[in-house]
Order: C-alpha cells, then structure tokens, then sequence
C-alpha cells in the first residue's frame, strides 16, 4: 500500500505513469486495492501485458529469506521490472538505484551511494555519502546510514535506527527499533539496543 501510494503521488506530480493493479497471493482476482484490482497471483505475472512493468513490495522482518526466494523465483526478467521514487525523496544525481527499488517520501540518498535491487528505503530515511544498500536490503522510516556504511543481501535497518559510518550489516541481518550500530553485525544476526547487542538469530532456510 505504501508503494501504491507513492505511484498515486508521482501521478499528482505529472509524472507518466500509473497504478494498474497488484499481483498478490493472498487476495482473490478483483479485489481491488488503493482503487485498482488484484490482477492474480505472482505466478500469472506473464499473462500481463508486456508494457506493465513490476516493482515487488514484500519486505517483512525475519521472514526475508524465503521472500527473497519466492521473487527471486518468479525469473522476472530485468527489463520488467521499475523502481519508484517518491516525488518528495532526495537522491543525489549520482546515486545508482537497481531495479525494482521503492525510495519512500522525504527520503535523502547523498552521492555516491548504491541502492540494490529489490531493496526498500521508507519515509524519512537518511544515507550519507558512500552508503551501500544491498540487494533486498530495508531502511525503515526515519533510519539513518552514516557515511561509507553498508547494508548486504536482504539486511533490515528498523526504524530509528542508525548505522555508524563504515559499518557493515551482513546478509539478512536485523537491527531492532532505535537500535544504535557501533559494530559490524553478523549475517543471520538480530542486534537490539545502544549500543547494539545481539538478541537472537533469523531462522535460515532449509536447502532442499
């Protein structure tokens, strides 16, 4: 939903593009979201007319490995997929941003940072120059990444929270609400508090 609205936003703002409708595997065919229909479930993503372009909104902490899975999956091809920028966000002119990424209102990316694919920066939240957001990778609303700080694959920074500069969150990390990042985190590893301290583990997925 916020994704959507974003879009609704940059139709206000004049820009040429519009909301068609979601795939989702939870909701039935028809059932319509921010004013436009459920048009099937991911798997149907083909049947879409080849102008549609996707951006996935599927971030939910400690359940991103298997999210990762189920889009990467879907072997969506690059070239449809789009990134949404809200019309209030800040990013510098050199900021490279993968496809598929959602940068929130009121946002501020400075030079020289990366923004992954599939990756998630919400409302308010504030990169330094240098930063380096991985593939999947979340900053929450109001988080901020100081200078040279680095998010890998599918890492999650809650809202509130801060990474200090030059550290690095490993794959599929968590920072909790506020916490305060003076360490670089563990992949798999949840850290919590100010300073940060480990609280617990993300479960990994089972290989088959």
């Amino acid at each position: 939903m916020v994704v959507a609205e974003a879009v609704h936003s940059a139709v206000a703002a004049g820009q040429p593009v519009s909301l068609v409708g979601f795939l989702n595997d939870a909701l039935p065919r028809g059932e319509i979201l921010q004013r436009v229909p459920v048009l099937g479930r991911f798997e149907d993503w083909p049947e879409l007319d080849e102008n549609i372009l996707f951006v996935p909104a599927v971030q939910k902490v400690q359940d991103m490995p298997r999210r990762v899975q189920r889009i990467e999956g879907l072997s969506i091809p690059d070239q449809r997929w789009c990134s949404v920028i809200h019309p209030s966000a800040v990013v510098a002119s050199d900021v490279q941003v993968g496809v598929g990424a959602f940068i929130g209102s009121c946002a501020t990316v400075q030079p020289e940072s990366r923004i992954g694919r599939f990756a998630s920066l919400r409302a308010g939240a504030m990169l330094g120059h240098h930063c380096v957001v991985g593939d999947h990778g979340y900053v929450g609303p109001n988080a901020t990444m100081c200078g040279r700080s680095v998010l890998r694959e599918a890492a999650h920074l809650g809202p509130g929270a801060v990474l200090l500069d030059s550290k690095v969150m490993g794959r599929y990390s968590i920072a909790g609400i506020a916490a305060a990042v003076t360490k670089d985190v563990p992949e798999f590893t949840v850290v919590f508090g100010n300073p940060a301290r480990r609280v617990g583990w993300v479960k990994r997925l089972q290989r088959s």
